[in-house]
């Protein structure tokens, strides 16, 4: 049975000391990054899952899919991802304007 894929919340005011992530390399005008970053929302990172990453100017997040994830044994939450830009999908202008 496949899972429903979590969102992790590394946005503005969410990165901290056992929470945070630095973008090694960005491909393709940032449609595509590899990533390394530590600590999970309440589960680890899996293939699939979203990771919202803190936006230029740090005041709005941008969501990217999770594509391959290697796991780093020490620290035990450490990771290496490739991830692709995922925009995401509002019903209505009222739904995306609630999350500026």
């Amino acid at each position: 049975m496949k899972r429903e894929p979590m969102t992790h919340d590394f946005g503005p005011g969410r990165r901290g000391w056992g929470h945070d992530y630095c973008v090694d390399k960005v491909v393709n005008g940032g449609q595509q990054i590899h990533a390394s970053g530590w600590g999970h929302d309440g589960r680890m990172i899996q293939e699939g899952d979203y990771l919202l990453l803190e936006h230029k100017g740090g005041r709005r997040t941008t969501r990217y899919q999770v594509q391959t994830i290697e796991r780093v044994m020490d620290p035990p939450d450490m990771w290496h991802a490739n991830l692709a830009f995922a925009p995401r999908q509002y019903a209505t202008q009222e739904e995306m304007d609630a999350t500026r």
